[in-house]
């Protein structure tokens, strides 16, 4: 078996417009080939799919200036075309060119089983969440993704820089690559919190060059890597978010002190007498007054508690209910208009963002009040690391606490913090002592975080570091052959059904 497993990567690659996703691409193909002696076919981009079968949807190849124009066409052209054959369709059209370069380089037998072989195909880069699923269902850890990203302003800059008509197209280009609402839309921001790694190019190209060689080393193991301050404290984080039984979303958030310690942690969950919050296994807990076991009979979190509803939805949709009623007994509307009319016609408003009315704590606001039940440490001038943006209301108790920096992974669109507190926050990722700096997570994902840094082998020989050599290292992550053609079959084969079917169709 050993003898059957795959030495092939895919890296697929993520990140906004004018982040540097193309940069970064030609530098991990650059160190593959010439450092490890990977065999890299070019890069695989997504984009030369949609001009060729752009024809698909009644759409010709726009010219490529100005700029502006050649990539809202393509978006829309992409858009199309995942409206028509599915949202992974593009990533289908991947899976096919995979195929074909393996064969082209020997990499598969007559009857199509894979065959060894150092070889890596980088993906630039993909865009819809289907995308990515369909890639991690058929390759499974094998597919590593990279997220990079960069601070609007200067991406706007670079977009300019590259001939975008103006600053108000660059900023259209740019927030309709963020996230479109459309089933099939660009949706970049979902699919980038789902990176392996986080790479922030701010810099020079020689600090991006360097985070990308450190994160092939450690898709390799090669040379002794630990993690950053941030990548533990976010491990941490995300640790503890697995603690919510919250019905929304389970959040976690972290605090480091100003000198690097870890202080805190904390998850969204329903709070509980005498303080903390419920979980697992505090049906038994010691009764600080006695000093001795204590038994709670009861665990009133929300999935069990109050005939099991989210209440802060419950009463949200009862606001709603009750704004529609209004609006129809007022006689605003005419008779044939009803009130579940008027409620659809509400659908989509601010209200669906009130977050008012839930019965969990936020898990920033319990990583803060579980350093003030201790007592014994300050938290001005620490860190809170989120697995996900804070909320308006957490906002405010992070700024009042004295934290100076908040560094997240998932955005929140529901968060009002900038809008509402632009006076004492702020989202950068540069020095910023008049504000909370509220930026992105830079570093390994917390989902491959235990996997990459754990001890693999042995660190030393006869006394010595072992300094393992880049050119006969194996990836961490290997899959058998044996199957995976079949896979990938299977694929090519309902692209080609699709396509035939839409043929006859036209």
């Amino acid at each position: 078996m050993p003898d059957r497993l795959s030495q092939e990567i895919i890296i697929a690659m993520v990140g906004p417009v004018g982040s540097g996703v193309t940069t970064a691409a030609e530098f991990i193909r650059k160190t593959l080939t010439q450092e490890f002696e990977y065999t890299v076919p070019g890069i695989i981009r997504p984009a030369d799919f949609i001009l060729a079968e752009m024809h698909r949807v009644s759409m010709e190849p726009p010219p490529k200036k100005p700029l502006g124009t050649y990539i809202t066409t393509l978006q829309d052209a992409g858009n199309r075309l995942r409206e028509k054959f599915h949202g992974d369709y593009l990533a289908e059209k991947v899976v096919e060119a995979i195929v074909k370069l393996r064969s082209d380089l020997g990499g598969a037998s007559d009857k199509a089983d894979q065959i060894p072989g150092r070889r890596a195909y980088i993906i630039d880069s993909l865009k819809n969440k289907d995308e990515l699923d369909l890639l991690r269902r058929l390759y499974g850890k094998t597919l590593f993704l990279f997220g990079v990203f960069a601070p609007d302003d200067m991406r706007k800059m670079r977009l300019i820089d590259k001939d975008v008509a103006d600053e108000d197209e660059a900023k259209k280009i740019i927030n309709r690559d963020r996230g479109e609402p459309l089933t099939f839309g660009q949706m970049t921001r979902s699919v980038f919190t789902e990176s392996d790694f986080f790479i922030c190019n701010d810099t020079k190209v020689d600090e991006l060059e360097r985070k990308l060689r450190r994160y092939i080393d450690l898709v390799f193991d090669v040379g002794v890597h630990t993690p950053t301050q941030a990548e533990s404290a976010m491990h941490e984080a995300n640790s503890a978010a697995v603690n919510s039984a919250c019905m929304s979303r389970q959040v976690g958030a972290s605090i480091v002190s100003r000198n690097g310690e870890l202080i805190a942690v904390g998850y969204n969950d329903v709070p509980k007498f005498k303080g903390g919050l419920y979980r697992e296994d505090n049906r038994h807990v010691l009764d600080l007054d006695s000093m001795k076991p204590a038994f709670l009979d009861k665990d009133h979190r929300c999935y069990k508690w109050g005939k099991g509803v989210c209440h802060n939805e419950t009463r949200r949709n009862n606001i709603v209910d009750k704004i529609a009623e209004k609006i129809k007994q007022s006689k605003l509307v005419g008779s044939r208009i009803s009130v579940a009319d008027i409620k659809a016609a509400i659908a989509g408003s601010p209200v669906e963002s009130l977050i008012e009315f839930s019965r969990s704590i936020h898990a920033e606001m319990e990583a803060i009040l579980s350093v003030a039940r201790e007592g014994r440490h300050s938290i001005v001038g620490s860190t809170l690391y989120t697995t996900t943006y804070p909320c308006h209301n957490c906002a405010r108790h992070i700024v009042a606490a004295g934290i100076s920096t908040v560094v997240y992974i998932e955005p929140y669109d529901k968060s009002l913090a900038i809008e509402l507190h632009n006076d004492s926050i702020a989202e950068t990722k540069s020095s910023d002592k008049s504000h909370v700096v509220f930026h992105q997570f830079d570093g390994v994902s917390p989902r491959i975080y235990f996997e990459l840094f754990k001890l693999k082998g042995a660190r030393k020989s006869a006394g010595r570091a072992v300094k393992p050599a880049p050119k006969s290292a194996l990836p961490v992550f290997r899959m058998q052959l044996d199957g995976i053609s079949e896979y990938e079959s299977l694929v090519l084969f309902g692209l080609e059904e699709k396509e035939k079917a839409v043929a006859v169709l036209e």
